[in-house]
């Protein structure tokens, strides 16, 4: 993961705040996980969203990011027997409080929505996900926060890695995501983590976001 340490709150917890969420600061490894969803100049079936972790380390914020899709792959969207109602397309903007604790993904060690998201359903057949397609709903729909490919460098498409899941693209970076999770239980005792997914114009928001000197 990309990694830069701010001395006051990054820039990425004002646009947090600014779409009406609240952020955590609680002490150490208090961890905001936030999803920023590509809006321009859309990807499809690829990694082009982005997985934020933001924390308090001592004096210092710390802003750690990686690849990911928010987005189902085009295995499923297309996929005609999979369910009539259609494939699970998490909602922007939302903030999904408490929704997921360390479990399992298909026998793996992940972050497992265990309490309510919203959702869109995507139905028809196409291999675009699309948003504000249907009615939301909101629900435990199993939509977890996990890796794809096992592979030193990953996986470039996302096809069968996530039917509405959020997905890290590089398994390094993933074992990264959970290594945190894990410190915000031994540090402060919370076992719950929210999710805060945001639609990100990567063409017109603030680039600040996303600083060239990041290691």
């Amino acid at each position: 993961m990309k990694t830069k340490a701010y001395p006051e709150q990054p820039p990425i917890l004002d646009l947090v705040k600014q779409r009406g969420f609240v952020i955590f600061n609680d002490g150490n490894y208090d961890l905001n996980i936030i999803a920023l969803r590509r809006l321009d100049n859309r990807q499809h079936n690829r990694f082009d969203d982005t997985l934020h972790i933001v924390y308090k380390q001592g004096d210092s914020w710390m802003h750690e990011y990686c690849e990911c899709t928010t987005d189902a792959g085009t295995y499923w969207l297309t996929k005609k027997d999979y369910r009539k109602d259609g494939v699970a397309v998490l909602i922007h903007d939302q903030q999904a409080r408490g929704a997921y604790k360390i479990g399992k993904h298909r026998g793996y060690k992940a972050l497992e929505q265990v309490q309510n998201v919203s959702i869109w359903r995507d139905n028809n057949l196409d291999s675009v996900a699309d948003y504000n397609c249907s009615e939301v709903h909101k629900g435990v729909y199993k939509c977890n926060i996990h890796r794809a490919s096992t592979r030193p460098n990953g996986s470039t498409y996302v096809n069968k890695w996530s039917a509405g899941c959020i997905v890290v693209s590089k398994n390094d970076d993933f074992l990264r995501v959970m290594h945190l999770a894990e410190k915000q239980v031994l540090s402060l005792g919370y076992r719950t983590f929210t999710l805060t997914l945001l639609g990100y114009d990567y063409g017109h928001d603030d680039n600040r976001l996303f600083d060239a000197d990041c290691d």
